[in-house]
């Protein structure tokens, strides 16, 4: 703490920081520290709270106080084997004047980064507008300016780390771009973000500006800042194409009901042709119809069952004519159970052409498509290739075991050839972090490929950067998007 202190400092409860701690015994707190003094303008709050060491496995165990480790005393960078931890609450103080003085003294002092400056680099492949190198002809081609850092690079991420840099007010005193090792890049050829994270594990450079998928892989390799955004990878189709088919079109008329409905109504109609035969005056019917008798055919035992036979048919397609008609007959000299199941029949033909003819004007108006794959649960049930970006391999087939993914060799660019080239039928792209490359959507664009509402994963996206620094630059981000007014423009 670079003061001087007895060997009883911190053995019971007592204001050891103000016997001990020049800040509080001198009073050289800055005016802008007024905010946390109590009794005087000069002097932090934190003085005037007791405080004492304690057991930490015995408070772990046996009490609900409070305990943190001391940052005077420590014998290795390990929690495990720190000298000293103390508590306030043992005490009956409060350590929270002594973190709000901490706070506000790094906000005054901007030792969070400790006036860094920053070595950047950015992955070989560039993102028109967010992040890319003008050329000799004027054009954001990638070429050999990639590896000449005296072209800067240009572009939004370069903007917000240019936001960063001024909210820190020196905390962050430069920002140097550069491009990614060669010898990354061919240890990695698949993927130049992965190649970026590579430089940063071999300790070259010190953070990437650019949106990165967080994976296990480059978790492995480095840390990551607070995210910046989060993606999800869906399924990317052929556009379906409109069914203008005869087959389709007849089918529209059907359309309104279900099978299922059409074989009740079909059975509906079946039982009522019986019934109607069974309640009507058979000898007289068979003799205007067919010029027979039953009585006579009763002794003929085969020419009988031909005449019902008849009779239920003509009766089923005289039934199925009512139906199609919405009406029935009105024979005055029916029966009365022969009216009594017309009437209920009437009542069935109502209702059934109401549902009928309400719902059939939107199936003829609607446009069909073709069959397409439109979900992952699809695609694995088909036997679908995907093609998939090579950095979410073990994520994706974590998730999704029984799906035929097919990797590509040379990242964004590599999922449209294999495309092309028929090594799949449909790809697994990131909405958010894909769309941010134009070249990329223009290829889509080409050949009709759509993205789909189908979710295969959610990943954060984020800098990656070296451990150590993480802490401090995601500090600044989370500062300057919620006090600062800098917005991420991507």
């Amino acid at each position: 703490g670079g003061f001087c202190v007895p060997i009883s400092y911190g053995t019971n409860c007592l204001l050891h920081d103000m016997l001990h701690d020049p800040n509080c015994q001198n009073r050289l707190n800055s005016p802008e520290l007024n905010g946390f003094a109590t009794s005087s303008p000069h002097m932090s709050r934190y003085c005037f709270q007791a405080w004492c060491y304690v057991d930490r496995d015995r408070c772990k165990r046996d009490s609900s106080q409070e305990v943190l480790a001391s940052d005077y005393f420590f014998s290795s960078n390990d929690a495990s084997h720190t000298s000293l931890f103390y508590s306030y609450t043992t005490c009956n103080s409060s350590n929270q004047d002594w973190l709000d003085y901490q706070d506000a003294k790094a906000r005054l002092d901007n030792d969070v980064l400790g006036g860094i400056s920053l070595y950047v680099t950015i992955p070989a492949s560039y993102q028109t507008p967010y992040y890319y190198k003008t050329n000799n002809t004027g054009g954001t081609e990638m070429g050999d300016e990639y590896y000449n850092d005296s072209v800067p690079f240009e572009g939004l991420y370069m903007d917000f780390m240019q936001d960063l840099m001024r909210i820190s007010d020196g905390d962050i005193k430069n920002i140097t771009y550069t491009h990614t090792s060669k010898s990354s890049i061919k240890r990695h050829p698949s993927s130049t973000f992965t190649a970026a994270v590579q430089d940063i594990k071999n300790g070259i450079v010190d953070m990437s500006a650019s949106a990165f998928w967080i994976t296990n892989q480059r978790l492995k390799m480095t840390a990551f800042t607070v995210p910046l955004m989060y993606d999800k990878i869906v399924l990317v189709i052929p556009k379906p194409r409109t069914d203008r088919s005869i087959k389709y079109q007849a089918q529209k008329v059907s359309a309104p009901f279900t099978g299922w409905l059409w074989f009740v109504a079909t059975a509906i109609i079946a039982i009522s042709a019986i019934l109607s035969v069974w309640f009507s005056d058979r000898e007289n019917l068979a003799k205007r119809r067919y010029g027979k008798s039953v009585r006579v055919l009763r002794q003929r035992n085969r020419e009988r069952k031909k005449v019902y036979a008849r009779l239920a048919l003509d009766a089923f397609l005289e039934k199925g004519l009512f139906f199609c008609s919405a009406g029935v007959e009105q024979d005055h000299g029916a029966s009365l159970p022969h009216k009594f199941l017309m009437f209920g029949f009437g009542f069935f033909i109502l209702i059934s052409v109401s549902a009928y003819v309400a719902n059939l004007a939107a199936f003829l108006t609607r446009s069909g498509t073709k069959s397409f794959v439109g979900s992952i649960e699809e695609a694995i049930d088909q036997n679908i290739e995907i093609c998939a970006h090579p950095a979410l391999r073990e994520e994706l087939e974590h998730k999704w075991p029984r799906a035929r993914f097919v990797w590509s060799d040379n990242e964004l660019n590599g999922l449209v050839d294999d495309y092309d080239n028929k090594d799949c039928e449909v790809l697994a792209v990131g909405r958010l972090d894909d769309v941010l490359d134009t070249p990329l959507m223009l290829d889509f664009c080409e050949r009709s490929l759509v993205f789909t509402e189908s979710i295969l994963l959610e990943t954060a996206l984020a800098f990656p950067i070296k451990p150590e620094l993480a802490p401090g630059m995601s500090y600044w981000i989370n500062q300057g998007e919620r006090y600062e007014g800098v917005r991420k423009s991507y």
